[in-house]
């Protein structure tokens, strides 16, 4: 089968070469998938520009998410030809992920996609909308909270808001760097009724709207770096503040004083840490919303596998609003 396969490369750069290799079995616990969208991640281009974590680890099939056609289920709870859409777990990080025309996936990170949706769409769902949804639940949302997202053009901050939106925010808002993305946000059907707040020009808590006046109840953060002490010294007494990711920076100075006097919790979330319960739970719920309508995920461009490099160097520095998606992995058969 061909697959997408990140070698060892020099820094900054990346090595992505699309082979030929073995279709995999799935053992215990795992399904057999056959591919045909996969989401694109920043977790992918790390993995292929050489992180520390990938140390030893390349040459590995990229790829943590993505949707297709059950083949075999050894667990016989999906039956061979379901359309499903999947979290990949490992794969992509530390296994074989989902830029190929098969992949094994854990089958407890499955759901069925609704006939409504392609599969281009399901693919851009997984990792954005399950972090999302239970970043939201671990920072205690409920109907009426206010609620705020950075890096609302990229996907889990992107998820997060229309989320948060269709579950009954008293007030959503989310972030941008760019004057320039702002006005485009502003402008996008999917972002009606969620504040946009310009990075470039004011700080958070100066940016935000009368629908904030006591401050964030529960923000999502995936950006980290400056952006991160920004949130904190933003959040309403008794907040929470759950953190997702990293990708502007690995370290701030947080505003202490502000966060002992309101009482803010902070919480680190791991989608790979989530458990089944929880997972299963958030499936069903994404599911309905996307039956409903409610959540409307963002599809930025689509690239054939062998432009995967090509999405990989989009996705980082052109840095787009809504998801870059791989298709043209395998002809169903």
């Amino acid at each position: 089968m061909k697959a997408a396969r990140a070698y060892p490369i020099t820094a900054h750069t990346t090595d992505v070469r699309i082979e030929q290799v073995e279709i995999p079995a799935p053992g215990p616990g795992e399904v057999l998938v056959q591919i045909t969208a996969a989401g694109v991640t920043r977790l992918d281009h790390s993995v292929a520009a050489g992180g520390p974590s990938t140390m030893g680890l390349l040459p590995l099939t990229l790829g943590s998410e993505g949707a297709g056609l059950v083949v075999a289920d050894p667990g016989g709870r999906w039956p061979a030809g379901t359309r499903v859409m999947f979290f990949a777990g490992d794969g992509g990080v530390t296994a074989d992920g989902t830029m190929a025309e098969f992949a094994v996936v854990p089958a407890r990170n499955l759901a069925a996609i609704p006939v409504s949706v392609s599969d281009e769409v399901a693919a851009a769902v997984p990792i954005a909308y399950l972090t999302g949804l239970l970043a939201l639940r671990t920072g205690a949302f409920e109907p009426g909270k206010c609620v705020f997202a950075p890096g609302v053009g990229g996907s889990v901050g992107n998820a997060t808001v229309q989320l948060a939106r269709a579950l009954g925010a008293g007030a959503v808002a989310g972030g941008v760097g760019t004057t320039a993305k702002a006005k485009a946000i502003r402008a996008a059907p999917w972002a009606r009724g969620i504040e946009v707040v310009d990075l470039e020009q004011n700080r958070l808590r100066d940016g935000l709207g009368e629908g904030f006046a006591a401050g964030v109840d529960v923000a999502v953060d995936g950006v980290g770096g400056p952006v991160t002490a920004q949130i904190a010294a933003a959040m309403a007494p008794g907040g929470h503040l759950v953190l997702v990711g990293c990708s502007g920076g690995r370290s701030t100075e947080l505003p202490l004083r502000e966060i002992i006097e309101r009482r803010t919790t902070l919480h680190g979330f791991s989608l790979r840490a989530a458990t089944s319960a929880w997972s299963r739970a958030a499936w069903i719920e994404i599911t309905e919303l996307l039956v409903a309508g409610r959540i409307n995920p963002v599809i930025d461009s689509i690239y054939p596998l062998e432009a995967v490099g090509e999405a990989l160097r989009h996705l980082v520095e052109d840095r787009p609003v809504g998801k870059v998606v791989i298709t043209g992995l395998s002809s169903i058969r």
